[in-house]
């Protein structure tokens, strides 16, 4: 069956151009909103997450009495804070005798958050991380971790 747009006269032809683009204007006003609205949500974790180091970079080295008892060792420090906040660490690589890279993968952020405050308050300091977002709350990160000494 093939459709004969010519039986139409003028008027239903303007008319269904109309509407064609009518739908094809507010499909574009639909895809430009959910992009602009996925962006500002973008924005805003973002700016969480830059806030957030900012917090851990402000932590003064003063902030912990026990900040020797992991003086000498880099694994003990990060081993011993992964298991006291639940972190499941999945791979370890050390850098040289002070650092470590860390991969932890499907963890809450906050729990991330909150273990690399306890590492900062025992002696560890965050060189670098890259965190990404993997499940609705879940994120896998690399740490490289720096052993501060005094």
């Amino acid at each position: 069956m093939r459709f004969n747009f010519n039986k139409f006269s003028n008027r239903e032809q303007i008319l269904i151009f109309g509407l064609i683009i009518l739908i094809f204007i507010s499909a574009l006003i639909f895809v430009i909103s959910w992009l602009n609205t996925k962006n500002q949500s973008l924005e805003k974790e973002n700016q969480n997450i830059v806030s957030r180091l900012n917090y851990i970079e402000s932590i003064p080295s003063s902030v912990s009495s026990n900040r020797n008892l992991y003086s000498d060792n880099i694994s003990i420090l990060v081993n011993s804070t992964s298991k006291e906040k639940n972190i499941q660490i999945d791979r370890t690589q050390p850098l040289n005798d002070n650092s470590m890279m860390v991969w932890v993968n499907e963890v809450n952020f906050i729990d991330l958050y909150n273990w690399m405050i306890l590492m900062g308050e025992q002696g560890g300091e965050i060189e670098k991380m890259n965190v990404r977002k993997s499940k609705k709350d879940k994120v896998n990160a690399q740490i490289s971790v720096l052993l501060k000494t005094n």
